[in-house]
């Protein structure tokens, strides 16, 4: 399941990206039911988020990769616009060392039964950050926009580069950040 808000947030993202004839085009080519009725506050099937991402890419002629990143660009402004003394004048290994800070405190108070991703430190320097990425969703990808997001907003390039990996505990992305 998902939330409502990561769909209302796609459309944005799409309206913004695309224009709002396209988003309407992305909704019919997707099939989702009720015309692509969704509220932030309810909880959708994620394969209707997966047959929208689908959608786009087909008549956009984004390769799923590129168009998660982006949408995941696009999510860190809508999170900065919630809750802004998160991000504000904050350097930006502390803010993505915190993401999981931010989804217990900001997230969970307005979506309590929200399955989160969650973003642990493995190592960090002054010049790398390494991080863990586990989700029941295969949204690596969207994740590392997100990343690529808070970059951009606190105005500190970085390499970012990521890995599918495996221990005891199961299946995960590590996210390598490089100034």
């Amino acid at each position: 399941m998902m939330k409502g808000l990561v769909f209302t947030t796609f459309f944005d993202h799409c309206a913004h990206s695309f224009g709002d004839d396209m988003l309407d085009d992305i909704i019919e080519e997707s099939g989702v039911p009720n015309d692509g009725a969704y509220t932030s506050v309810g909880t959708y099937p994620f394969e209707q988020m997966v047959d929208l991402i689908t959608a786009m890419c087909r008549l956009t002629g984004k390769a799923l990769p590129e168009a998660l990143h982006d949408f995941g660009r696009f999510c860190f402004g809508k999170w900065v616009a919630y809750s802004p003394e998160f991000f504000n004048n904050k350097q930006l290994f502390d803010v993505l060392a915190s993401i999981d800070h931010f989804h217990e405190y900001e997230v969970r108070k307005l979506y309590p039964d929200a399955e989160l991703p969650s973003f642990k430190v493995m190592g960090r320097t002054d010049d790398r950050l390494t991080l863990r990425y586990d989700s029941c969703k295969p949204l690596a990808n969207l994740a590392a926009g997100v990343i690529a997001g808070a970059s951009d907003y606190l105005l500190s390039p970085v390499t970012i580069t990521h890995f599918a990996e495996r221990d005891a505990s199961g299946d995960y992305v590590r996210f390598e950040i490089a100034r």
